[in-house]
């Protein structure tokens, strides 16, 4: 007897929409390193792609089994609009990040960025050694032209994006710049400014500065640090569109 739904066979889909979320937002981890070979990083672009590739058939799956399981088991109209409104979302974002990817990958190809997943979120890495010299906030001139070819693939996202800085550990002490604090905070600004200036429109982005308490390698090697000292532009989640988020901040 099919006496599961709504019971362990929805239990079950669930946690395959749980599981293809996982798989999205963990996508090559090693993108998020920083890479010295323009080999490597193509390497690295390609398994991205394979991966959304096996994300969208993983998505086709899920349809069938939506439709399967709606067949065998009664799912009820209500169930089965929700089940298939969760996947819709999915779809969406993958379509989001499948389009940022591809309006970026010249430059990924080029070694100016990296495109990777941080925490669930998709981020554009750049170097602080492209674009700010040691100590400085004002953009070098390959700097500026790095974000000005950046400010056209971002724009046709049409979502929000915060610029995060990012140092090392070895403290800042000077009168403009205090801590790394100011230091973070001032590159994340010159950086949002820049895009600014390159057409990006202003009410989409924010800065952010991180000191040295965020780091993605270990401060106790030169590499290391050199990783850490970086700008990433996040890509925001769009949380209006997680169904029950507008009732739960009205409280109902």
């Amino acid at each position: 007897m099919l006496v599961c739904l709504p019971g362990c066979k929805r239990k079950e889909l669930e946690a395959e929409l749980a599981k293809v979320r996982d798989q999205l937002s963990q996508t090559e981890a090693s993108l998020a390193n920083e890479k010295q070979s323009n080999e490597q990083l193509r390497a690295d672009n390609q398994s991205y792609q394979e991966r959304i590739t096996e994300l969208e058939a993983e998505l086709v799956g899920l349809n069938n089994q939506i439709d399967d399981l709606a067949a065998k088991a009664g799912t009820t109209a209500k169930e089965l609009a929700e089940l298939r409104a969760e996947k819709a979302k999915r779809e969406k974002e993958l379509a989001v990040y499948k389009n940022l990817f591809d309006q970026l990958k010249a430059l990924v190809d080029a070694g100016t960025i990296q495109v990777g997943f941080r925490k669930g979120r998709m981020v554009v890495q750049l170097s602080n050694a492209i674009l700010f010299d040691s100590g400085k906030s004002q953009l070098r001139p390959a700097g500026q032209e790095a974000i000005s070819s950046l400010a056209p693939a971002l724009s046709s996202v049409k979502r929000d994006f915060v610029v995060g800085g990012h140092t090392d550990n070895i403290p800042i002490k000077t009168a403009r710049y205090p801590s790394n604090w100011e230091l973070s905070t001032a590159r994340a600004v010159s950086v949002v400014k820049g895009l600014i200036e390159a057409g990006y429109q202003p009410s989409q982005i924010a800065a952010a500065g991180y000191a040295e308490h965020d780091p993605v390698a270990s401060n106790e090697t030169e590499e290391g640090r050199e990783q850490n000292r970086r700008i990433e532009i996040i890509l925001m989640p769009n949380l209006g569109e997680i169904p029950g988020m507008k009732e739960m901040l009205k409280g109902k």
